[in-house]
């Protein structure tokens, strides 16, 4: 006869979770990566909520209950923090831009343009603006203005390549005023030998925003906001539920409201961070004393968070998209940047900067120890953006300020003029995500997008695996190269790490938020050519369904 203790645990045992612990949706069957410090890996996650109720086996998973969904082996991973992305500029015009992600030849690119053309009828601006390489093209070339007149001669057209160079056919240029003698600040007008308008465009970052602006002038509110959202909705099939806004040019007060305007009508279907860039060149500490006067550091709730200053901090300290050696800020420059920067730190804001070389990165740095001397920094997360020629001696200062490396795919596009100003080592070693790990570097991933890199962020993981820029033009060392989980960890926990948010995101675990993202292929076992293609079966943002096939 068994014992009346063993038949009560064993009757207790058999009873269902009680209703507290009872999940809303399970997730079973498939290979969980949770990305904790461990790399463990499990079957099954039960949800209650907005939060993880259980991590584990599928069988223990579905005794919570709630709606059980069978992952047939798929691979679930933290939803991507893209930490560094112009979304909120990009977004806005998400719905009238073009995009070459993915287009092996010109002859296809060119289609597409005629395509979206016939779409919009005669006279619409068909534009790209930003993230292909002549490499990925089967012909090895770039589009010529010529290309655009036979292409689009009943459309203005516009191409952007990354921030070098643009193409406006003849349309665009009759469109503009251009023809007429109208000018744009700061942009570059080619002329040929008998002073006629080429087509070809040139100028700073900023000038290359003044440029889209005039080719598609502010559009009406509803548009903005419903190209914003649209735009954010993508991110979701990639399985982004968390992204960092990096301000940057171009980013002044009013793009901001269609963000805000999802916010409050609480249709934000992703996690945002915002920082904001000077808009005051030559007044910079005054301007952002005046504008934080009222804005705590981290402001704001689960869904939209203020992140402090960046990434253009002070102008005359921003090496643009520099390849080579020999940036020198001037000494107004270093004097302002010192000033914000110790503003900063007294405030306890974060923030971050745009360093392309390692020329501009330490002379940040001197900036820096000096501010550190006065106020620590280890606890502000202030990074540094881009880095391309990062060295191991400019990481070992990072390490000890407590700075993180916030890395993005530039160099994907960027190799070839890497190479060209710097010679193969350096381009073959960009970016120089190994270097700043061993050195003890927090690194955090994102994408530049939408005129460097490309917001479809799975190529951003697969150049960070593989190496290989576009259309294999230059191959990183082997040596140098990460895992997939290291990869990974990049835009999961190390990302959320540098929003004060690794107790809330970035894991799966219980008590954590249930932003996660179902993929359609094995990310650690598939081809790593392939890597680019993934996109999410399933998107959940805080146990909310915000993408499903």
């Amino acid at each position: 006869m068994r014992h009346p203790l063993t038949l009560l645990l064993t009757a207790m045992l058999a009873l269902p979770v009680w209703a507290e612990d009872r999940a809303d949706t399970v997730l079973y069957n498939g290979t969980v990566l949770t990305m904790d410090d461990a790399d463990t890996q499990a079957q099954a996650i039960a949800i209650k909520g907005e939060r993880i109720l259980f991590v584990g086996d599928s069988q223990q998973a579905r005794a919570y209950g709630g709606r059980q969904i069978d992952l047939a082996g798929k691979t679930v991973i933290p939803g991507l923090n893209d930490t560094h992305i112009h979304a909120i500029r990009a977004g806005q015009g998400y719905l009238r831009e073009e995009y070459w992600y993915g287009v092996t030849s010109l002859r296809a690119g060119l289609a597409q343009l005629q395509r979206r053309a016939r779409q919009l009828g005669t006279g619409e601006w068909v534009t790209v603006q930003g993230a292909w390489h002549p490499a990925q093209f089967s012909e090895k070339r770039a589009p010529t203005v010529a290309d655009l007149d036979e292409a689009l001669p009943d459309n203005p057209a516009y191409v952007q390549y990354l921030y070098d160079y643009g193409l406006l056919n003849h349309a665009g240029l009759r469109a503009l005023g251009l023809d007429q003698g109208k000018t744009i600040e700061g942009l570059t007008l080619e002329r040929d030998e008998q002073g006629r308008l080429t087509g070809r465009v040139s100028g700073s970052i900023a000038a290359f925003s003044r440029l889209s602006a005039a080719i598609a002038p502010a559009a009406s509110a509803d548009a903005q906001r419903d190209s914003l959202l649209a735009f954010f909705r993508q991110l979701n099939r990639y399985g982004v539920t968390s992204l960092v806004d990096a301000a940057g040019g171009g980013s002044g007060p009013a793009i901001y409201a269609p963000l805000f305007r999802l916010h409050r009508e609480q249709a934000l279907p992703l996690r945002v961070a915002y920082r904001v860039s000077v808009q005051q060149p030559g007044e910079e500490a005054k301007w952002f004393a005046d504008t934080l006067a009222y804005l705590p550091p981290r402001l704001g709730d689960a869904q939209l968070r203020f992140l402090g200053m960046g990434e253009l901090l002070v102008p005359g300290m921003n090496d643009g998209v520099q390849m080579g050696p020999g940036f020198r800020a001037p000494p107004a420059a270093l004097e302002s940047l010192e000033q914000v920067a110790t503003f900063a730190a007294q405030r306890h804001y974060p923030l971050e900067i745009h360093a392309y070389t390692d020329d501009a990165g330490q002379q940040i740095l001197d900036v820096f120890e000096r501010v550190a001397q006065r106020y620590p920094l280890q606890d502000l997360r202030w990074a540094i953006a881009h880095l391309n020629t990062g060295t191991p001696a400019t990481f070992a200062r990072m390490k000890k300020l407590g700075l993180a490396y916030s890395v993005q795919m530039g160099p994907y596009f960027e190799a070839p003029a890497l190479a060209e100003a710097n010679g193969h080592a350096v381009a073959e070693a960009a970016p120089p995500i190994r270097q700043a790990l061993d050195a003890g570097v927090k690194v955090v991933g994102g994408t530049d997008a939408a005129r460097i890199g490309q917001f479809a962020i799975w190529q951003a993981l697969e150049y960070d695996v593989t190496g290989q820029s576009a259309g294999q033009a230059v191959q990183r060392d082997k040596a140098l190269a990460l895992s997939r989980l290291e990869a990974l960890r990049l835009y999961t926990a190390n990302a959320a790490w540098l929003t004060f948010e690794e107790h809330e995101k970035g894991t799966l675990a219980p008590g954590m938020l249930a932003d996660l993202a179902v993929l359609d292929q094995p990310y650690l076992t598939m081809p790593a050519d392939q890597i680019h293609r993934l996109r999410a079966t399933l998107t959940m943002v805080g146990g909310r369904i915000v993408f499903a096939e």
